[in-house]
């Protein structure tokens, strides 16, 4: 006797799978394998014709399932007979789509099986209503779990502590231990044996600090500042070289000296390190990465910051703000499409009517074709030979260099900032705050009264955390001032041409005249002394 045979679709989901690893729909495929097994009979087989898996979509984040779509337009092709899933609530995350499957699956007679639930027969009216109730109630858990879970991070965040998700890139998986840790006294390497030190920088406090991060010498709050010391001999840690956190500290300076989010990528790629999902490294992600407070030890809740966060910054918060706002410039190309890709366009300086040279082309002398060079943006008052012209200003930029005197182009340009001055405001200003949010709550003032007395500390935050942003200047040229051979350096794959420029902005003002015409002493068609260098 031939036996029937029933078309059966399994369909899983896992609504959270941080490691990627699927264990989760494995074990639903498993048990629907087995349902599957135990409806057959002699006379009937259900047979898994297909299976559609979704990872990691959330019942409450309303991210598109894409084999959920597929699913249901497989059972539109009449492709199936039946459905196979661990539980309903894992075909429907919401009493819309639930209506949506039963479109597609009552007039057709498509059954649907559950592991945990049951049978549900969408052809009847009963079948209909037990379907729509079951749904109500997963809706109901959801937005309980939803709740709970606010709740807890909003508990979370006052505390300080890592409130979840996925693994922060420059931390380890409890999302408060830096990746990776190294004594750089006798050579521990972590995450294991580095016990956190807290200190009030108010008062020197050690490991004083009640729950929610006020300390209990001096009663201040958003003063702690967090380090991790090696458990064998007590030396404060710092990051092992080529790791996580040590990348993203090295990004600050990196990017204060001229360095294109192109050539701290392709560093990371060059360590082997991958994002904290283990894909490849893209200029977007990696700003983001460096964007974040977190890095500084700052607890950032709903866009906004909120004070401390209980673990180990990976850079000081002065370098981070300036970090921040050269990031932030809107004057930053956003990719590299349009990007600078010559030294000197936008930099050197046409000598007639003072406009910035653009890189252009020109028709050779002979031969045919073209050839670069830079052009007067404005008005074409100069047409100068761009690699000649390159040369020569790199020759100028070594030979300055090769000298002995080299003090004046390592001094500071602009006053210092006082960053403790800075800090104590924008403590103060949130200590404000936070007094005022807690007679808010009491109500010992209304709502128009917090405004009114709310609005100039936030004033009073947003200044310092602007003026905190001009606390680090670096000269991007420290590098090849204090190097041994210069020219090693410039022409290193770390000193891209962000770098490159930077520097010859930074040192130089190169103002290009109209050359003279025919050949100069030496047979060359360069005409070196109408370029004028000044340092500046």
């Amino acid at each position: 006797m031939v036996r029937r045979v029933v078309r059966c679709f399994i369909y899983a989901r896992i609504s959270e799978d941080r490691e990627g690893a699927h264990l989760a729909t494995e074990r639903q495929v498993e048990d629907c394998e087995e349902l599957a097994a135990q409806l057959s009979t002699p006379t009937v087989e259900y047979r898994i014709v297909r299976l559609f898996e979704d990872n990691d979509l959330s019942a409450y984040t309303g991210k598109p399932r894409p084999d959920y779509k597929a699913m249901l337009d497989a059972l539109r092709n009449d492709e199936a007979d039946c459905v196979l899933a661990w539980h309903t609530d894992r075909l429907h995350r919401s009493p819309v789509e639930l209506e949506e499957y039963i479109d597609v699956c009552g007039p057709n007679g498509i059954d649907t099986r559950t592991v945990k639930a049951g049978q549900l027969d969408l052809s009847t009216a009963t079948g209909r209503m037990i379907a729509r109730q079951l749904g109500v109630q997963a809706r109901y858990e959801v937005e309980r779990m939803i709740e709970r879970s606010k709740r807890a991070r909003d508990q979370k965040v006052g505390r300080g502590e890592y409130a979840g998700g996925p693994r922060p890139f420059g931390y380890e998986k409890d999302g408060v231990t830096p990746r990776t840790l190294e004594c750089p006294d006798c050579g521990r390497v972590g995450p294991d044996g580095f016990p956190v030190r807290r200190q009030c920088d108010g008062c020197g406090a050690v490991d004083r600090f009640t729950r929610n991060l006020a300390c209990e010498a001096c009663e201040a709050k958003d003063t702690l500042q967090v380090t991790r010391v090696c458990g064998d001999c007590g030396t404060t840690a710092t990051f092992a070289e080529g790791s996580e956190a040590a990348v993203v500290r090295d990004a600050a300076p990196a990017v204060l000296s001229g360095a294109s989010l192109g050539s701290l990528v392709a560093a990371a790629k060059t360590a082997g390190l991958m994002t904290s999902h283990g894909k490849v490294h893209r200029a977007p992600n990696f700003r983001s990465v460096l964007l974040r407070p977190r890095n500084v030890g700052l607890m950032q809740h709903r866009g906004e910051i909120v004070g401390r966060a209980d673990w180990m910054p990976l850079m000081d918060e002065p370098t981070w703000r300036s970090m921040v706002a050269v990031l932030e410039d809107p004057a930053r190309l956003p990719s590299a499409t349009n990007a600078r890709k010559h030294l000197g366009s936008n930099i050197y300086v046409c000598g007639v009517c003072g406009a910035t040279l653009k890189a252009s082309s020109k028709p050779n002398r002979r031969g045919g074709g073209t050839r670069p060079v830079y052009r007067c943006r404005d008005k074409d008052c100069v047409t100068r030979d761009l690699p000649d012209l390159d040369s020569f200003v790199i020759l100028q930029l070594m030979d300055r260099l090769a000298r002995e005197n080299t003090e004046d182009l390592t001094a500071p340009r602009e006053e210092p900032v006082n960053v403790r001055a800075l800090q104590d405001e924008m403590r103060s200003a949130r200590r404000m705050l936070d007094d005022l949010a807690t007679a808010l709550g009491k109500g010992e003032m209304d709502m128009q009264e917090w405004r009114a007395a709310a609005g100039p500390a936030r004033k009073r935050l947003a200044a310092a955390e602007d003026a905190m942003k001009d606390a680090v200047k670096r000269n991007p040229a420290a590098e090849l001032i204090g190097a041994e051979d210069p020219e090693a350096v410039w022409m290193s794959e770390a000193f891209d041409l962000s770098r490159k420029r930077a520097t010859i902005d930074y040192l130089m003002k190169v103002t290009v005249h109209t050359a003279r015409r025919g050949r100069m002493v030496g047979g060359s068609y360069f005409d070196a002394e109408t370029i004028e260098i000044e340092w500046k």
